[in-house]
């Protein structure tokens, strides 16, 4: 996420029409999210609500989740030499600080059709599971998506999900994948059954696409409370209107792996517009929270790593939020952020 080119001019000069490839209707906002993700490099965060058949349209996805299928077991470690790989969590979810105690270790590998998957760890933050994933694809791609469901206590998740994914090496069939996966209804205090379920796999070739089913299932346990026990949470009162809607901002949210500022539209209007919070720490370094989610229900913004994690040492940020129109067709992204609000500071309980 260091990448500081204009992913915006980059997106531009790609033929990109999300409406000829929706499986389910997106909001404005992931929409959004899914074409800043793609063109700007090997590593970036996007947003799907089932990113399934729209990643297939577009260039790299990540998702890679893999899973057993329990009627054959899962593989040894031996068996595939994805086992031998180590990524560190910290370092597939790009935070430079140390996450290892809050990661769950889940090291399964399952192979089938050629492809073997590795999910490495899983994290929850509270109202949000995040699986490490590593994935070998058996011979060289350009591209691949995945199509998966996931499974919490038994209940299967149709929330919204984002992620960040890029490649091992050169060999171009060694990726690395992070997920980002909404569980807010589900009590995460203690521990949550977690089944990962992929039946299908897209490829993208130089000239071509190949579909390849298969059945790759994990099944493991994972528990947030020691996250939980080290996460912040600050009251904020802030509001600020854009075209007649009311945005507040109701908390700022911070642990070791995630900053989120939480917020909400009020009243019956719908959010047409892309929202950035920016500004600068109290060390002077900038600061950029993008808004991950947006519903009737709830806004999210998260801290976008453009220069590194937060530091520990800041005391204060000071943030103004920005915005731009969606565009009512899908087209040209605009750029052109405009300023909505005034400032405002979030004083840490440091």
């Amino acid at each position: 996420m260091k990448d500081s080119k204009n992913i915006y001019e980059l997106l531009n000069n790609m033929k990109i029409d999300l409406d000829d490839y929706e499986k389910e209707e997106l909001s404005d906002v992931e929409k959004q999210n899914l074409k800043r993700t793609f063109g700007s490099g090997a590593m970036k965060k996007f947003n799907f609500k089932k990113f399934v058949s729209i990643a297939a349209a577009l260039v790299l996805v990540a998702g890679a989740l893999g899973q057993t299928d329990f009627g054959k077991g899962v593989y040894a470690a031996a068996e595939s030499k994805i086992s031998e790989i180590t990524y560190s969590v910290g370092k597939s979810l790009d935070i430079e600080r140390d996450i290892e105690p809050y990661a769950n270790v889940v090291n399964q590998v399952v192979e089938d059709k050629g492809i073997a998957v590795k999910i490495t760890d899983a994290i929850i933050d509270k109202d949000e599971l995040i699986l490490t994933t590593i994935f070998d694809t058996g011979r060289e791609v350009n591209s691949f998506c995945l199509d998966y469901d996931v499974f919490i206590n038994g209940k299967k998740i149709n929330n919204g999900r984002s992620g960040t994914m890029g490649p091992i090496d050169e060999s171009k069939n060694l990726y690395f994948a992070a997920d980002y996966i909404d569980v807010k209804d589900i009590d995460t205090s203690s521990d949550i059954d977690i089944r990962i379920k992929i039946d299908e796999i897209n490829y993208h070739l130089k000239d071509k696409e190949e579909r390849i089913k298969g059945n790759w299932e994990f099944e493991f346990t994972a528990n947030g409370g020691e996250l939980n026990a080290n996460t912040n949470v600050i009251p904020l009162e802030y509001q600020f209107a854009i075209d007649g809607i009311q945005y507040s901002l109701n908390e700022y949210r911070y642990n070791p792996v995630s900053q989120k500022i939480i917020g909400k539209i009020n009243g019956k209007g719908r959010n047409d517009y892309d929202v950035e919070l920016k500004g600068f720490d109290s060390l002077g370094n900038e600061v950029v929270f993008y808004l991950s989610r947006s519903s009737k229900d709830e806004m999210v913004f998260k801290y976008e790593d453009i220069k590194g994690d937060l530091s520990d040492d800041i005391e204060s940020i000071s943030l103004t939020p920005y915005a731009v129109k969606f565009p009512e067709e899908s087209g040209r992204m605009n750029n052109d952020f405009k300023q909505a609000g005034e400032e405002f500071t979030i004083y840490l309980n440091n």
